[in-house]
Parts: structure tokens; C-alpha cells; sequence
């Protein structure tokens, strides 16, 4: 999936640029087409379901709410050069959904993140961090609509979310992406 999505990306990107998407004192977060009713941030499962609900909305309010302000998300496609790893920040995921809600020519976006039966939690692999938890997946797939034109990423490989909890009273805790680890072997 790594290259497909930087290409899907990088594209929507300049095509964001192109548009008018970033300059000067222009606010990256743009209000979403309509709210698809998210849930509660206080499972892992409720925020990777938010996390779907909100790319395909292209609702970058919703996905700054999502992510960590220290995100950090790292994408290899195995037909690149050996050692070719992209990194994406908190600043560009939320820029590049905006970038979908202003591209006018999208007509829809799906992102297929597999059944959550097959999803498996597992504690964190971050020792500084041993609050984190993380989720598993085996399969991802995204396809962006763009005119005539279908953008598709895919991945069969293991794909890793971690998140940081955040405890808002007792027994009460809300969770953020924090990383998002993903191997690709090309399209």
C-alpha cells in the first residue's frame, strides 16, 4: 500500500495546490459535508470506525480529533529501492483529507479497513510508552473516485495502528492515533 498511497497522496496534494488548497492565513480544516454520526473515541475499534466514517466523509474536523498532535505514520511500499520509507505527520493527514474535501472532482472514497473480528489488539511495542495499545490488521484497501479516474492503495501485509489514551475522569478514557505503521508491495 505504501506507494499507492504517497501517489493518491502526493497527487490529491498538488491537485489541493493547484486549487488554492494552502496559503497565506487559509485554515487547513474545513467542515465536512455532512456528519455521518461518530462514535465515542473510547474504544480503539470506535476510533479506527471513526477513522473510516470520517476519510470517506472527507471531514478533516473530525480527523484532527483522531490523531495525536505527535503522530507520526510511516508507509514502505517492498518494490521501492530497499530502505525507501515515507513519513506522514499529524499535519499532513489532516491537510490531506481537507485537500479531498476541496477537490470538487472527487465523487466518492472508500476505506475498507477489513472485518474487526479479524483485527487483533496487542499491547504496545513502545517501552517509553507502555500505556499505548495498538491494533493489527492483515488487509486495507482505499479507493478514491477522482473524475474518471480510480486511485486504489492496497495492502495485505501487516498493518499496525497504536494509540495513546487520554483518561478524561475515572474509568473514562478516550483514545488517539498515534502511529500508524503500514508495508505495501506495490499495485
Amino acid at each position: 500500500m505504501g506507494r499507492a498511497r504517497w501517489m493518491a497522496w502526493g497527487t490529491l496534494v498538488v491537485a489541493g495546490v493547484l486549487l488554492g488548497g494552502c496559503g497565506g492565513d487559509d485554515d487547513p480544516v474545513k467542515p465536512p459535508p455532512e456528519n455521518p454520526g461518530y462514535p465515542e473515541r473510547n474504544t480503539l475499534m470506535n476510533v479506527l470506525s471513526s477513522l473510516k466514517l470520517s476519510y470517506e466523509a472527507r471531514d478533516s474536523v473530525e480527523t484532527k480529533q483522531l490523531y495525536d498532535s505527535s503522530y507520526v505514520g510511516t508507509s514502505q511500499d517492498l518494490n521501492d529501492p530497499p530502505g525507501t520509507l515515507h513519513t506522514f505527520r499529524y499535519d499532513d493527514e489532516i491537510h490531506h483529507v481537507a485537500t479531498l474535501a476541496q477537490t470538487a472532482t472527487i465523487s466518492s472514497i472508500v476505506m475498507d479497513l477489513g472485518q474487526p473480528l479479524t483485527w487483533t489488539r496487542l499491547p504496545s511495542d513502545d517501552v517509553s510508552h507502555p500505556e499505548w495499545a495498538m491494533i493489527q490488521m492483515n488487509y486495507v484497501r482505499i479507493e478514491i473516485y477522482d473524475g474518471a479516474t480510480l486511485y486504489t492503495a492496497q495492502s495485505t501485509n501487516p498493518m499496525t495502528f497504536s494509540f495513546t489514551p487520554t483518561v478524561t475522569a475515572p474509568g473514562d478514557t478516550l483514545w488517539r492515533i498515534v502511529r500508524w505503521n503500514e508495508i505495501g508491495s506495490g499495485i
